[in-house]
């Protein structure tokens, strides 16, 4: 009974005055810890727009990912691509160039490259993927909204690509055959886009309940308590610089308790602290007719430890987003060797299994709507943090026979020699042979070898 009667309280309070005022309220009754609320909308304002270090951390992913770029390909070899795809991040790059030499071939020419350069109207491919990114970081969710012909001979191929916010997506669900029967954008009016043109990235997630298996959780849904611990810190340290640290009671001086300041001097008392003080009152004296004395309430900001404090919440919300802290400055947390191992790690862990799961959507969607066996890829091989030593790469490539000459090239950046044709040959070394064409037997040249060794 007693229930009922409060879930009603609570849907009334929050219907009229919202979640967070009976957050607050909550709090001023029992005493205990307020999180920020969980939905997408709070994750947007409260972590992205609000939390320094949750916009360091995921601009920082966003825009170096959307610095990577992007070409088309023809698939040559399906069981190489497969094991492209395949590939831990780590991955040495030599080898991974290799296979994927093995697996594709570019496409300069290709209508989808225009797309590459500008998906809309609107955006450049790199202000592009920073939002689909940005999105998918942020709320969970990234939606792509591809539009096209839906007849004729070019059905189903993209013309343009948008970004849909994913604050005001709302999946509506279909039957066991077809989970989704399409989307709604929610705003001025709503707006219906069919399933079959929306891409939707997302974190797999263990709620299985009421069709959240559908949507995708977001990093700050599992660390909303460390950025509503983060946020409480900044606001503390804030009113403590503008307080000057004031956190305590002014009473008479002992041997003038007669002297009993009335309401109306207190209120009095209370006004002038709060014009005297203050970041532009800084040294100003207050005057006062009566001895007083203070009393500290509260705790310093060193006896709270807010700065150690501030320390672990980055090192908490970079791990939730997989980027190394140190890249944050974070000093103190040394992981690696250097700055360039840091750098390396980041793209390894966070940036490019980003930009994969949109590759493989992608790859997905256009599957069947183009001609030939195409593949869209991101090619990181300009990144500074993910290159092996020159002189390291080409000592290997030297001795990787089963490379053509212009297969090699292309691992290192240069463009391919089609002017002449033994550039796409294979050399392979003239002193090798299997042991069964040799003549002369294991034994002979084993005597051979000593017979040389003694100068005989």
């Amino acid at each position: 009974m007693f229930k009922g009667e409060l879930d009603r309280f609570k849907a009334d309070i929050t219907k009229s005055l919202g979640s967070e005022f009976y957050a607050k309220m909550l709090q001023n009754v029992t005493n205990n810890p307020v999180y920020m609320p969980d939905n997408i909308e709070n994750y947007v304002k409260d972590g992205y727009l609000f939390n320094p270090i949750v916009y360091s951390v995921v601009s920082m992913i966003a825009q170096q990912a959307s610095q990577i770029p992007w070409s088309v390909y023809s698939i040559k070899n399906k069981k190489a691509l497969s094991l492209y795809k395949s590939a831990s991040p780590d991955l040495a790059p030599f080898k991974k160039a290799m296979i994927k030499t093995k697996a594709l071939q570019e496409l300069p020419d290709h209508e989808l490259n225009g797309l590459l350069e500008k998906p809309n109207v609107l955006q450049s491919w790199t202000e592009f993927i920073e939002q689909v990114i940005g999105f998918k970081l942020v709320c969970g969710n990234s939606y792509i909204h591809c539009i096209g012909p839906t007849g004729g001979v070019n059905a189903g191929t993209i013309r343009e690509m948008w970004t849909v916010p994913a604050q005001i997506v709302t999946i509506v669900a279909g039957d066991q055959y077809n989970p989704i029967k399409q989307y709604e954008v929610r705003g001025d009016r709503n707006i219906v886009i069919p399933r079959e043109q929306m891409i939707h990235l997302k974190y797999w997630t263990p709620n299985w309940s009421q069709g959240t298996f559908l949507y995708g959780i977001s990093p700050i849904q599992a660390g909303r308590r460390v950025v509503t611990k983060s946020n409480s810190s900044y606001d503390t340290s804030v009113s403590m610089f503008q307080n000057f640290g004031a956190v305590g009671i002014v009473s008479p001086e002992p041997g003038h308790e007669t002297e009993q300041l009335t309401e109306e001097q207190q209120e009095m008392i209370e006004e002038r602290f709060k014009r005297k003080t203050g970041p532009r009152n800084a040294g100003r004296p207050l005057i006062s007719s009566v001895p007083l004395r203070w009393q500290q309430t509260g705790m310093s900001a060193v006896d709270l430890a807010i700065i150690e404090s501030d320390k672990m919440d980055l090192r908490t919300i970079c791990m939730i987003f997989h980027y190394p802290s140190e890249l944050m400055g974070d000093a103190a947390a040394k992981t690696y060797s250097n700055t360039k191992e840091a750098g390396s790690a980041a793209y390894t862990k966070a940036i490019i299994p980003s930009l994969t799961q949109v590759r493989d959507s992608i790859n997905t969607f256009i599957k069947g709507k183009y001609e030939g066996k195409i593949f869209l890829d991101y090619d990181v091989s300009m990144i500074s943090e993910l290159q092996e030593d020159l002189t390291a790469l080409t000592t290997a490539l030297s001795n990787a026979w089963y490379l053509s000459g212009n297969e090699k090239r292309d691992m290192i950046s240069f463009a391919m020699d089609e002017r002449n044709p033994m550039m796409n040959e294979y050399f392979v070394p003239a002193g090798v042979m299997p042991l069964s064409a040799m003549t002369a037997t294991p034994d002979d040249i084993a005597l051979e070898e000593a017979e040389k060794q003694l100068g005989l």
